[in-house]
Order: C-alpha cells, then sequence, then structure tokens
C-alpha cells in the first residue's frame, strides 16, 4: 500500500537514493550532496568577503576625486574672476585666501617669454589650491595669462 501525502490526494512513493558520486536518485533525478552544499558556501563566502574588502578602496578613491574636482573649481573660479577685471585692477604680486577645506594662493606677475614682441602687456596669472588628505599634502596649480588690450 502507498503512503497518502495529507496535503494532497497523489499517492507518494518512497524515494531510495543511490549510492555513488553522481547523486541519482532511483526515479533519475540528481540532487547535491550536503557535502557540496558546504563546499559551494565556502567558495561564495570567500569571494564575498574579497569583494567587500575592496569597498573601502573605491570610497577613498571616490573621495580623492571629489577633493580634487572640488579643488579645480575653487581655482577656476578664481582664475575667471581675476580675468573678468580691467588690466589695471590686476596688481603685480602674490595673495592668499582660504575657502574651506582649501588655501588658494595667487600669484600675478609679468612674464618674459621668447618670441613675444611686447610682453609688457602680458601678465601671468597662477593660482594654486593646496589642501591636506589623509595626512598628506596635496596641491592644484592653475596658470593663464592675459593680454591688455589695445589703446
Amino acid at each position: 500500500m502507498n503512503p497518502v501525502c495529507p496535503f494532497a490526494s497523489l499517492p507518494v512513493k518512497p524515494v531510495k537514493l543511490i549510492n555513488g558520486p553522481t547523486g541519482q536518485r532511483a526515479n533519475g533525478l540528481t540532487a547535491f550532496s550536503l557535502v557540496e552544499v558546504v563546499i559551494s558556501i565556502a567558495i561564495l563566502s570567500v569571494g564575498l568577503i574579497g569583494a567587500i574588502r575592496v569597498f573601502p578602496v573605491g570610497l577613498r578613491a571616490s573621495q580623492r576625486a571629489e577633493l580634487l574636482s572640488r579643488a579645480t573649481l575653487a581655482a577656476e573660479r578664481t582664475v575667471e574672476s581675476l580675468k573678468l577685471r580691467s588690466w589695471d585692477e590686476l596688481p603685480l604680486g602674490e595673495s592668499t585666501s582660504r575657502e574651506e577645506p582649501f588655501d588658494l594662493a595667487v600669484s600675478i606677475d609679468q612674464p618674459t617669454p621668447e618670441g613675444v614682441v611686447d610682453s609688457s602687456r602680458l601678465k601671468r596669472i597662477s593660482v594654486t589650491v593646496s589642501w591636506t588628505q589623509e595626512g598628506r599634502p596635496r596641491s592644484l596649480s592653475v596658470v593663464t595669462y592675459v593680454r591688455r588690450p589695445n589703446p
């Protein structure tokens, strides 16, 4: 007599496992053994732990890139604001300012490049942005030239 499942009206046949490396049952179905499941979970765990250890490295690289982008924007903003001034409002010399977390150093001078006919009509604007990240000093420099308009 076949036992009957209390949850269904169909009769249930007992399954007899065949011993062997394939894990095939007598009815032709295949299954995983407990040892195979444990080994696969162990391999998956090693892979996940390796992937989790990479995340802090990516996070630090993202933070470095963010600060570098912010420093570049601060330097470009400073250069563009100086370029909007008239020639006479650009005095030669150096100045410093602070835009948290950056220190900005602005230098305006008159270079004497070779091949320029009238270098007195040329000014070089250099902006250096400095900051500390992860205990290491970092800096970025942006240089542009401004020409005096014709009288």
